[in-house]
């Protein structure tokens, strides 16, 4: 009896929680209603991708993506809605949402400012708005939530804070990151940090925080909690590092590009502790004085050390050796000089990243690197390494994933069937010789992604496994070698992933045969080679997205194809010395970003098209070719960014519109070799760039790709443009230095009148010819004013008079000529 009352109370019981279960499964996802209506709100206020949008859709809110609600009270919890891309303003509506415990939005596009209603959601224990567009002042209501644990509204957000007093009410915060947050005015910022008792990271990145007075700070109570504290990119001075001194349970320290000064070893000693855990230390980019490595053995467990850019020098000192947790070291840009650095690092076993690049280390390439046997990052480019790399260096290195020796006169003498032991993701070895067969070993590396080799002493031709390039690749650069023979037609067909290759440099060797279609690239470089045939079938074979495209200096012929406008992205366009006929497509004129466009010394006839479309353009250079027509007014309206413009040997007629005048920017005019007729418009004064010494002169540099990793810029087929100028007489190329350059060249036409003396007043030109026109009169009387003249062409006129007294001024001219002048 009793066991069927045992067995009749377990069934009851069984059927109890079975009926409970199914009631908590059916009522699970049941949405509140008003959170539901608020969600909606907050949708509508912002700006959705379409597959997103039709997810918030029907009546269970607490299905749609990035909701998570309670299980029991069915009240939304958690918004999670990173890296999605929404946009617009963040609608208060989200502050009905009462019950929140997470709010994550970082990485969006979100702008406007914070609302401040979200200091009243105080169950919140994790709020994320970093990586967006916020603006205004940080409502400080957010210090009404008492219960926050991690705070982030970093990056991206152009947000203010004139004081932080309503952190220090955020007692249970273990997480902030107000980086790049506007904090100059907050002169409390680390008054009010210091009163938080258990923040474990802070970050304040890019906040602008100067010198702050520390005896106004009796105690710092993050001291004990503090385990990570990043200060990058601000001002701060090395006494800043005394409110350091007593947090025993220290971890990172980032202070990279701050005003740290004096010696290195006194900044050391201010941070060294009886009892002292540091792993991560960066002081980079900070202007120590010049001397040697200070003693680091107060951190005994410096996992990473970063000293880039701090003027430090040789030599190396032993102590460093007993640094045996060490796995990464950056001592990149300084001026560490001879063989025994290298030789001394060699000795720190643990090392997994070594980044020596950018000093003045010399000697051969040491044989103890072999001893690094988890090194996963070598850099070494730019420095004076000589000799030769064998197999014995690198036998060891089987974890190597980044190889960087570029700009050393080091040789690789490796055998022909040799296997490397590691699998190299990144390869730059430019200027060390590898030629001059193409080096074989690099037919087992099918994990790159980076190969330059570019001006290695290569004067082969492609190999066949050359082409069954690794799918992972995205820049490659083989320029400045002899390399011979025609390219395979079946490029587009490669085994590559098309999304993620960048940039292919063939640039200066002796590539010939027609052009095959490329992979969609963002950049091309082919020039300085042989290459012949037209561009017929460039239309339907090329990137849409490209954004550099160079061909200069080939043998290509025939006219150019009409389809320009499908490439939006391009930026730099570069035809010249090529063999190009018929009428410049019209088609151009539809390229919205292009800022540098080269079509000089072919055979182009007819007029320029319009381009009051190009609004960017920096530079035009039609030089060279049989163009005719007026000189176009749209220039002047239009291309008010215009640096350069070059229509040297033409056919153009018809007189200089005053509208040119307009370009403000021009540092480089060159209309000689043409059929001009009138005279020198006395605008001419009106050129800012010409007639204001402290006008910025402007670098004509170039990067394909942009690449941020590992908390550095790289930039991926960065080059700097270059023009033909003609200077003092002699006609050459510049490139670094062109930007410096302002010259106006109207010679060889059939100018008339008289030099304007408002030319005069252009105190920033370097150069100026007008020779070979029927120009008549004086020079003009203050011609002295202009104080930059290096080169002086005014021969070949008919000009009369006296020659300046004011000459004597020009003490910069180095050339002048006056002949046939009276």
């Amino acid at each position: 009896m009793i066991h069927c009352v045992f067995h009749f109370l377990f069934c009851m019981v069984a059927i109890l929680c079975i009926g409970l279960l199914c009631a908590e499964s059916i009522g699970m996802n049941k949405c509140v209603e008003t959170e539901r209506i608020a969600l909606l709100k907050f949708r509508d206020a912002i700006n959705l991708n379409r597959e997103f949008n039709s997810s918030w859709k029907g009546e269970e809110c607490c299905k749609w993506e990035g909701i998570l609600c309670d299980n029991f009270t069915h009240h939304v919890t958690s918004l999670h809605l990173l890296f999605f891309g929404f946009g617009g303003k963040l609608d208060s509506s989200i502050c009905e949402l009462k019950h929140l415990t997470y709010l994550n939005l970082n990485d969006n596009q979100f702008e406007g400012k914070i609302p401040k209603c979200i200091g009243s959601l105080g169950n919140l224990i994790e709020l994320d708005l970093g990586g967006n567009y916020f603006v205004g002042v940080i409502p400080p209501s957010l210090g009404n939530l008492s219960n926050l644990q991690t705070l982030d509204l970093g990056v991206f957000n152009y947000l203010t804070a004139n004081d932080l007093e309503w952190l220090s009410h955020l007692s249970n915060l273990r997480y902030l990151d107000i980086s790049f947050v506007n904090l100059t005015l907050a002169v409390d910022w680390l008054s009010s940090i210091s009163k938080i008792p258990y923040l474990s990271e802070l970050y304040l990145y890019g906040c602008g925080l100067h010198q702050v007075n520390l005896e106004s700070i009796p105690l710092l109570n993050t001291s004990i909690s503090l385990k990570s504290l990043g200060l990058k990119d601000n001002e701060l001075q090395s006494s800043i590092l005394k409110s350091f001194r007593n947090m025993s349970q220290l971890q990172d320290l980032n202070l990279n590009s701050n005003q740290l000064s004096g010696k290195l070893s006194d900044n050391i000693q201010q941070l060294c502790t009886t009892k002292n855990d540091l792993r991560n230390l960066d002081l980079s980019n900070n202007p120590f004085n010049v001397m040697s490595l200070p003693d680091f053995s107060c951190f005994p467990f410096l996992e990473t050390l970063s000293l880039r850019n701090t003027n430090v020098v040789g030599p190396f000192p032993k102590s460093f050796v007993h640094l045996s947790s060490l796995s990464s070291l950056d001592l990149g840009f300084n001026q560490l000089n001879g063989s025994q650095p290298l030789f001394e690092i060699t000795k720190l076993v643990s090392l997994k990243t070594l980044y020596l690049s950018h000093n003045n280390l010399s000697g051969p390439f040491p044989h103890t690197i072999g001893q690094l046997s988890d090194l996963n990052e070598l850099r070494l480019s730019s420095n004076k390494l000589n000799g030769t790399i064998n197999e014995t260096h690198l036998s060891n290195l089987s974890e190597l994933k980044h190889f960087d020796v570029t700009q050393n006169s080091l040789s690789f003498n490796l055998s022909s069937n040799w296997v490397p032991p590691f699998k190299l993701e990144k390869l730059h070895a430019s200027s060390c010789t590898l030629g001059p067969k193409f080096p074989l070993w690099l037919k087992h590396q099918r994990w790159l992604t980076d190969i330059n080799i570019s001006n290695c002493g290569i004067s082969d031709s492609f190999p066949k496994w050359f082409w069954n390039l690794p799918s992972s690749l995205r820049y490659l650069d083989v320029s400045h070698n002899k390399l011979n023979g025609p390219l395979p037609k079946s490029l587009q067909s490669l085994n590559v992933n098309y999304e993620d290759i960048w940039v292919w440099d063939f640039s200066f060797n002796n590539l010939n045969g027609l052009l095959p279609p490329f992979p969609k690239l963002y950049a091309l470089f082919l020039s300085n080679n042989m290459f012949t045939g037209t561009l017929s079938s460039f239309c339907s074979s090329s990137s849409q997205r490209l954004i550099n495209l160079d061909l200069s200096s080939n043998m290509l012929v025939g006219p150019l194809p009409d389809c320009w406008e499908k490439f939006q992205s391009l930026i730099v366009l570069n035809l010249a010395e090529n063999n190009f006929s018929g009428k410049v497509p019209k088609s151009l004129g539809a390229l919205g970003q292009i800022e540098s466009l080269h079509l000089n010394n072919n055979n182009f006839s007819g007029e320029i098209p319009s381009l009051i479309l190009c609004q960017k353009l920096k530079l035009i250079d039609v030089g060279d070719n049989n163009l005719q027509g007026s000189l176009p007014m749209w220039l002047g309206h239009h291309l008010h960014q215009l640096i350069v413009l070059r229509l040297r040997a033409n056919k153009f007629q018809g007189s200089i519109p005053t509208s040119m005048c307009n370009l403000s920017l021009l540092q480089i005019l060159d209309l000689s070799q043409n059929n001009i007729t009138g005279g020198i418009p006395e605008c001419f004064s009106h050129i800012v760039a010409l007639s204001n010494l402290k006008s910025p002169r402007n670098i004509f540099h170039y990067s394909s790709i942009t690449v941020y990793e590992d908390s550095e810029v790289y930039e991926i087929g960065s080059f700097n443009d270059k023009e033909i100028l003609t200077l003092k007489g002699y006609s050459r190329e510049y490139e670094t230095n062109l930007g410096y350059w302002t010259t106006i060249d109207l010679s060889c036409n059939h100018l008339i009148g008289e030099i304007p003396e408002g030319i005069t007043k252009l105190v920033a030109l370097a150069a100026l010819n007008l020779s070979w026109n029927n120009l008549k009169g004086f020079i003009p009387s203050n011609i002295g004013h202009m104080e930059s003249l290096q080169s002086l062409d005014l021969s070949r006129n008919h000009l009369s008079g006296r020659m300046p007294t004011s000459f004597s001024n020009l003490t910069f001219l180095s050339h002048m000529n006056l002949f046939s002048t009276t």
